[in-house]
């Protein structure tokens, strides 16, 4: 029996910020003007109207982009890294057991990053009045 993928599927919806008189024309043309909803689902196997109407979709057996229409220039790590921030909480589970040696470079990654940041405040605070003296 040949194994489903397990996929990510984000899917957005176009709205306007509260802000927004859409009776005016052109206002879907500038981007302060829109906002969107984002769905984000993990499955096993695809769905016909996944694979026509999502926008993103990760296969996260393969670690491979099926689909995306936002960001063409982004690859599956930053993809991945994003959805990762936002909903770590459902990918946890599943990386550890599809792929536990990737969910670990991502984590030494991320700890990187933060013990890169200055953890003594009053160098942030010399680094700011210099910023702010200019």
């Amino acid at each position: 029996m040949k194994q489903k993928s397990i996929y990510l599927v984000a899917t957005y919806i176009m709205k306007p910020k509260d802000h927004v008189n859409t009776s005016r024309k052109g206002w879907k043309d500038d981007p302060a003007n829109i906002r969107y909803d984002e769905k984000v689902e993990i499955t096993k196997g695809l769905k016909n109207r996944d694979a026509s109407s999502a926008n993103v979709i990760l296969d996260l057996s393969q670690l491979a982009i099926n689909r995306n229409t936002f960001q063409t220039d982004r690859s599956f790590d930053e993809l991945f890294r994003y959805y990762f921030n936002n909903y770590n909480k459902y990918l946890i589970p599943v990386m550890g057991q599809l792929h536990p040696d990737y969910l670990d470079k991502l984590a030494k990654e991320i700890e990187e990053e933060i013990t890169a940041i200055p953890s003594d405040p009053t160098s942030v605070e010399a680094e700011y009045e210099e910023v702010a003296a200019k």
